[in-house]
């Protein structure tokens, strides 16, 4: 029997956070979040008009350094073209400086600063990009400065950075069906506008934000501040990581919950990166004959329990204690019965548990699960269990065998109900044990 009785809770141990906090009969009323463990902004909302940001005093130095530069090549006649390709190679690496820079450009009142603002616009996607770049040409004008406003009829030679594809990266899932989902998409110049979430398949968005990245910057928040060794954030398609947060929103306004503040203007970002793999996405990357009805693969997945984030997965206190308690009366029944006899009595009512807790909805909130935590066990180097958790989903498509139950849902049952026998056993000692002392 397992002896950890404070692993399953009301709310079982959600294991985004920086120290691990499990359920214990003292604490059944806290709510952990990852809010906990990381400084999430509050949710932005999009619609509103964005507000440049306070650059510190390294990035304004940065800035002035730029436009001494471009200062002192337009008093050596340097070509526009030859200038806007070095900003933009700038730009590039510290997407951060565009807005603040072409502000900076404003106070030089030149008619080549207008010139390469005009270039400049014909070039960039990016509307707030664009708008400022619109106010610095209208400054430029208020000092005086003239300049030929016609548009060339030459194919620009130069051309933004190209759009890089979607990024996102998707985090194990906790022992509620709770995971992390970032969805970022490249704008040029820009860096990265970043969808963070917390999603749960049973009770949908549960946190929310929307930010901005360097690309560099991008990838430290997933990998060192969100990733974890027990809990990782894998890379993942930007659009499929859209595609579960909209999974997740349907179960939200399924609840008549509201969805987030600027939900659907950071989906509308989305709008034209669709996701059209395979989903879930592990079918990419195995296909289902590979690992459907295999016999072995199917009585291994057991062993995926003593791995993390799997051998913290429980079922909630609230669905098994029924269950719980017919076991422990039926263990410690005065009537007389043959070991055989009490065997098969508590196996019936393991069994009726088991048909009870997973009926065909629940089980296919399992499959699904398993299937999304194949792809996070493949994309860290764990291809067997990637594949044994794989095949366990693949067999919840079905109804239970009474004779062999699917192994990986039979012995989640059994240490759940194992676990909270054993934490009440524990908890009547404990009182026992008071009751005997004598004060003076």
């Amino acid at each position: 029997m397992l002896e950890d009785a404070s692993a399953i809770p009301d709310a079982p141990f959600l294991l985004y956070t920086s120290i691990a906090l499990p359920y214990t009969p003292r604490d059944s009323n806290r709510k952990v979040l990852i809010s906990d463990k990381l400084d999430v902004t509050a949710a932005n909302d999009m619609a509103k008009k964005r507000k440049s940001r306070k650059l510190d005093a390294r990035s304004v130095e940065k800035v002035d350094q730029v436009i001494n530069e471009i200062e002192t090549a337009q008093s050596e006649n340097a070509p526009n073209q030859e200038l806007l390709q070095n900003i933009f190679s700038r730009l590039e690496k510290e997407p951060s400086l565009t807005i603040p820079l072409i502000e900076a450009l404003a106070r030089i009142p030149r008619p080549s600063t207008a010139q390469l603002l005009t270039q400049m616009i014909s070039v960039v996607e990016d509307k707030a990009v664009a708008k400022s770049i619109k106010r610095a040409l209208y400054k430029l004008r208020q000092r005086g400065v003239t300049w030929e406003d016609k548009p060339s009829r030459d194919k620009p030679i130069l051309r933004p950075p190209k759009h890089a594809e979607a990024q996102g990266y998707l985090g194990a899932i906790d022992s509620m069906g709770s995971r992390i989902v970032l969805a970022a998409k490249p704008q040029p110049l820009r860096g990265f506008l970043t969808v963070f979430s917390i999603v749960n398949d049973l009770e949908g968005i549960q946190e929310f934000s929307v930010r901005e990245f360097s690309k560099k910057g991008l990838a430290e928040f997933a990998e060192s501040s969100l990733s974890s060794e027990d809990f990782p954030v894998v890379s993942a398609p930007g659009a499929y990581c859209m595609q579960l947060l909209k999974e997740a929103s349907s179960v939200t306004s399924e609840a008549s919950k509201p969805l987030p503040a600027g939900y659907h203007d950071a989906v509308d970002e989305f709008r034209n990166i669709p996701w059209e793999g395979p989903y879930p996405i592990i079918y990419q990357f195995i296909n289902e004959e590979e690992a459907k009805d295999q016999v072995y693969l199917l009585k291994e997945s057991v062993k995926l329990h003593e791995i993390m984030p799997f051998s913290t997965w429980f079922i909630t206190k609230t669905e098994v204690q029924e269950y719980a308690t017919s076991i422990k009366n039926a263990e410690d029944s005065r009537i007389v019965l043959t070991a055989d006899q009490k065997d098969v009595r508590i196996n019936e009512i393991y069994m009726k548990a088991l048909h009870d807790i997973f009926p065909e909805h629940k089980r296919l909130v399992w499959k699904k699960r398993l299937e999304e935590m194949a792809y996070i066990l493949l994309q860290t180097g764990k291809d067997k269990e990637a594949r044994l958790a794989l095949c366990a989903a693949l067999d919840l498509q079905k109804p239970f065998s009474s004779i062999e139950p699917n192994p990986f849902i039979w012995n989640l049952l059994l240490k759940s109900i194992y676990v909270l026998i054993g934490g009440e056993q524990e908890e009547t000692e404990e009182k026992e044990k008071s009751s005997l002392i004598i004060t003076p």
